[in-house]
């Protein structure tokens, strides 16, 4: 690369830097793709066997159309296909669940926007069917006991012996015996070590995620030392930089954003989901243990102070009392920062469980969302277990604080606007709760009514037929509920009620007339009534049960009334208010209104939860609402909080929903491990919701599943591919590992060493196979052997068909052409972070203060912060981001694949940004300050690349100082110097890493 690398910078001026020279990382091969699989696992087969499947499925075919397989519904119906793969829009699925044609589907109702997007996003991707060639295909999926036996994720993890190999010089750590003794099987040698240059670039990169400055390079190329690498390796780990480059890439699997996607009427971002981030990052930098690091982040809560803020009013809001150190509580944030689904709480649920499942045990737990997973060992059952774990866990209304804030001035005026919106907030939720209560004891008549006839008439239809007047559904169940204990022993008040409501409807005239006389007679010393409703039906008998209900309304009304004038009357006389009615029989008649469990007794939490404010009130909720969150958003000051769970008064038994809808509960499970990880023998989590004890059973060193996953994203970030290719997914569509024992010995090892990430780098970053060269090496198979061994099919259609066999079996391409073998160094492309905080540091302008609030990257004057401080807007994702393959913060991103677009280099080539660093980095002081242009030539290659340039080059870039003109447009003003510094700026060598 080193050679004409300014050649190749002068063609990405002309837009041809993207068709670099260099391969890319080895990419997933296309017949294998999880993403696909899993979308439609996830979001399009719970949408066709919700909506489709009654009619369109295996007992009904309407129109003679099936949608329950893939073959048949490319065969489509009596009409004719119904899908054009690839093409939503000329698709007749679509422009029938779009419902703008004669056909519109499904009949009762048009399907929710997010579901039609779905079944688009589908159509487009060519509808991918997983059962084609799955393992349901050809008879089911294992089942747990025959997976927990037969694949490899699922057995435990043991030390492998090193094997032997030839060629024990080469080797430097014990990872090498492993990689060498695959190599020598197949005939092939390793590459020679790459040079010190090239090596501390590449280390350097992959740690901080920066270029080494030109002075780190002379001092280890000087540094004869056995131990010279050992000390770079060291110093980078130890510097706080680390934290940021591997806190972002745990950022992608953990799908951070600072916003919440598409949400209704509420504040979009999330105030303190930075607090997340800096937690991940600290702990990066301190070498948490990774056991501990995934106890964090599931149940901080329970491992550490939490004190919720006090309610406005009574002091010390916001405050954590005691001692200790909270800011663990920060790592909830990898529950808590996941999209909101205009907050459908099953849907985060699931959104919880499958960074879970994917980030942390590499299993697509949620696939089981809807029925049995199609492939891996979790049966539906095991699903809704763990989802009671999350729906058992609630996010407090305030978050804690993490620390004592600092008692600045500006803190201070914060703290005050806070107080003041909040106790508006209060006093509106006050004044219309009060408001709330008084209208559901006026509404007493309708809901006893309203109680009877859903009694008479059950289900969901009656509560449905309600939906147009003003009682609420959830309240009439609560009156359904109340009046049914009340049957269950004589009450003094209700027992009338009782008795009229049980006469037939059309008998009720005849036969109310003689419950009345018992009633008003009140003879009965076992069951007395209340006197003041025996007086109610003293006179003519009750004509309907209306008029029961208004006679009870009446008498009710009067009690409140006296209650009502009794408080005012303590008011004015500023005395204490009353406890009850001074005539018993009226307080017994209040005490349905205002008695604890009564249905005109809602609190507000209820009142909210339950919706019973009506639209214009919530409306005014939400918008004052948004004035606190907008507060703390966009105030410096205010002081970071945790974005936590806590577990629920009450934990819930789940109950598995029948293909996954929640109106449709079917059997109750416990909450508990996945069997296929914890075996038959399990017992059920009993401490509160479960997510401590999930925890330590995820953070197990007896789970096959955790170490595993970890040491191979490890692994993945060093070489470009992980030894399991499918990163988050070492279930039986995964890619079995390359090198099983490897892959086992790194965990035990990673296990063994207190879970020390850094002492998993070190391991790796010493191993001979590091630490080649990423050119081509020799190979020296011997002909005999390659023709009579049948696991070269490729190498012996070459060596026959080749004029030259030698020269055939020496490239090493035609045997391990996607290098998984590794005998080479892969070269990579930075990523977008690495690439453009390294602008900015050759620049001389990185700003290294870490932590804080995010900062908006897109938008002049540009933030000099490293990227990882960036704002990521998980709905609008800028153009930026998604050009240069920013991980989607939609889902937990296993890897990041490489595109080569023509944006890419535009980008380079007319970006404000970078033609501002262009200028920053002539502007340096070392480099300014130089007279004589080839030494001012021989400083910018040392600072871009490491290195000084050859002759060829210094006479190259004199060539064009002398030919290039200043360029003066109205957007862009540059000087010759700073065109050419533009341009090795746009160079591969610049970009990728060797």
């Amino acid at each position: 690369m080193k050679a004409a690398v300014l050649s190749i910078s002068l063609l990405a001026v002309f837009g041809l830097a993207a068709a670099a020279p260099a391969e890319p990382p080895p990419q997933p091969p296309a017949a294998v793709n999880p993403q696909a699989a899993e979308f439609f696992e996830t979001r399009v087969r719970p949408v066709l066997a919700e909506n489709c499947f009654t009619c369109h499925g295996p007992k009904r075919q309407q129109a003679g159309l099936r949608l329950d397989s893939r073959a048949a519904l490319l065969k489509g119906s009596d009409s004719g296909p119904v899908i054009t793969a690839g093409e939503p829009e000329k698709s007749l699925l679509i422009q029938a669940v779009r419902q703008e044609g004669d056909i519109k589907m499904p009949p009762k109702g048009k399907l929710p926007p997010e579901a039609i997007e779905a079944l688009i996003a589908w159509v487009k991707m060519g509808a991918p069917w997983p059962e084609n060639g799955s393992a349901a295909a050809q008879g089911g999926p294992m089942s747990v006991a025959e997976a927990r036996q037969k694949h490899w994720a699922f057995q435990p993890v043991r030390k492998p012996a090193l094997p032997p190999v030839r060629n024990s010089a080469w080797v430097r750590t014990p990872v090498d015996f492993f990689i060498l003794a695959k190599l020598e099987e197949k005939g092939l040698n390793p590459s020679p070590s790459a040079d010190r240059r090239t090596l501390i670039r590449r280390v350097t990169f992959d740690l901080i995620g920066l270029p080494p400055t030109p002075e780190e390079v002379t001092a280890f190329e000087s540094d004869t030392s056995p131990n010279a690498f050992a000390r770079v390796v060291d110093r980078l780990l130890a510097d706080p930089r680390y934290g940021e480059r591997w806190g972002r890439h745990w950022l992608d699997i953990a799908r951070y954003a600072d916003t919440k996607g598409y949400v209704f009427q509420e504040e979009r971002r999330y105030p303190f989901a930075y607090t997340y981030r800096d937690y991940v990052i600290r702990a990066f930098n301190e070498d948490l243990p990774y056991d501990q690091f995934i106890l964090h982040q599931l149940a901080a809560d329970q491992l550490f102070p939490l004190t919720l803020p006090s309610p406005p009013g009574a002091g010390g809001e916001g405050r954590v009392r005691g001692s200790g150190d909270n800011r663990p509580l920060a790592a909830m944030g990898f529950l808590t920062v996941g999209r909101r689904f205009l907050n459908n709480i099953h849907d985060i649920i699931d959104d919880r469980l499958d960074v879970v499942g994917r980030g942390l045990l590499g299993l697509t737990i949620s696939c089981a969302r809807c029925h049995d997973h199609k492939f891996d060992p979790i049966p539906q059952r095991d699903y809704y277990s763990l989802y009671g774990v999350f729906a058992s866990s609630v996010e407090p209304r305030e978050l804690p604080l993490i620390g004592e804030p600092e008692s600045s001035a500006d803190y201070l005026a914060f703290e005050k606007e806070l107080k003041a919106r909040q106790q508006k907030l209060a006093d509106f939720l006050q004044n219309k709760h009060a408001e709330l209560l008084a209208r559901l004891r006026a509404q007493v008549p309708e809901y006893l009514l309203a109680a009877r006839d859903a009694q008479r008439l059950p289900g969901e239809d009656h509560y449905q037929a309600l939906a147009a007047s003003d009682l609420n559904p959830a309240l009439i169940r609560r009156w359904q509920g109340f009046l049914t204990e009340t049957r269950k022993a004589h009450h003094p008040v209700l027992a009338p009620w009782h008795a009229f409501a049980a006469l037939p409807q059309k008998d009720f005239t005849s036969q109310a007339a003689a419950v009345a006389a018992r009633v008003a007679a009140n003879a009965d010393p076992q069951g007395p009534i209340n006197p003041l409703v025996a007086q109610a039906f003293a006179g003519p008998p009750p004509a309907s049960l209306r008029d029961v209900a208004e006679r009870y309304g009446k008498l009710l009304a009067g009690a409140d009334r006296l209650w009502q004038e009794a408080l005012k009357a303590a008011k004015e006389q500023n005395a204490a208010p009353p406890a009850a009615l001074p005539d018993p029989d009226q307080e017994a008649l209040r005490q349905l209104l205002y008695g604890p469990g009564t249905p005109t007794n809602i609190s507000l939490e209820e009142a909210q939860s339950a919706r019973l404010f009506d639209r214009s009130v919530r409306n005014e909720l939400t918008a004052l609402r948004r004035r606190v969150e907008e507060w703390v958003v966009n105030s410096p000051a205010a002081p970071p909080r945790a974005m936590v769970l806590q577990d629920a008064p009450m934990p819930q038994t789940p109950r598995v929903f029948v293909r996954g809808n929640p109106n449709n509960p079917g059997e109750a499970v416990p909450r508990q491990f996945l069997e296929v990880l914890a075996g038959p023998q399990r017992q059920p989590f009993r401490q509160g919701s479960g997510r401590l004890e999930l925890a330590r059973a995820i953070a197990s060193r007896d789970n096959p599943l955790t170490a595993r996953v970890l040491v191979n994203r490890v692994w993945l970030h060093h070489f470009g591919a992980g030894l399991v290719r499918t990163p988050s997914d070492f279930g039986l569509r995964g890619e079995p590992p390359t090198h099983p024992e490897l892959l086992d010995y790194l965990a035990w090892t990673f296990m063994e060493d207190g879970w020390s990430i850094k002492k998993l780098h070190r391991l790796i970053l010493l191993s001979a196979v590091y630490q080649q060269a990423s050119e081509i090496a020799d190979c020296r198979l011997r002909i005999a052997d390659s023709k009579t061994d049948t696991s070269f099919p490729r190498l012996q259609s070459a060596i026959h068909n080749s004029s030259n066999p030698q020269s055939a079996i020496c490239n090493p391409q035609l045997i391990d052409p996607e290098n998984r073998l590794l005998w080479k160094m892969n070269r990579q492309r930075l990523d977008f972070e690495a690439l453009r905080d390294s602008l900015l540091a050759v620049a001389g302008r990185l700003d290294a203060r870490q932590g804080g609030r995010p900062v908006d990257l897109t938008t002049a004057p540009f933030s000099t912060r490293r990227t990882v401080y960036g704002f990521v807007e998980r709905q609008n994702l800028p153009g930026l981001f998604r050009t240069f393959d920013f991980a989607s913060p939609d889902t937990s991103s296993p890897q990041r694949y490489t595109t080569t677009v023509p944006q890419q280099a535009l980008f380079l080539m007319n970006s404000p940004f970078v033609i501002e660093q262009a200028r920053h980095l002539v502007g340096r002081p070392d480099v300014a300050a130089l007279q004589q242009p080839e030494a001012r030539i021989e400083r910018l290659y040392c600072l871009l690349y490491g290195r000084p340039p050859d002759a060829e080059e210094v006479a190259l870039g004199l060539r064009f100082l002398e030919s290039a003109r200043p360029l003066q447009t109205e957007a862009v003003k540059l000087t010759a110097w700073e065109q050419y510094a533009q341009v090795l700026l746009l160079s591969n060598e610049f970009v990728f890493m060797d």
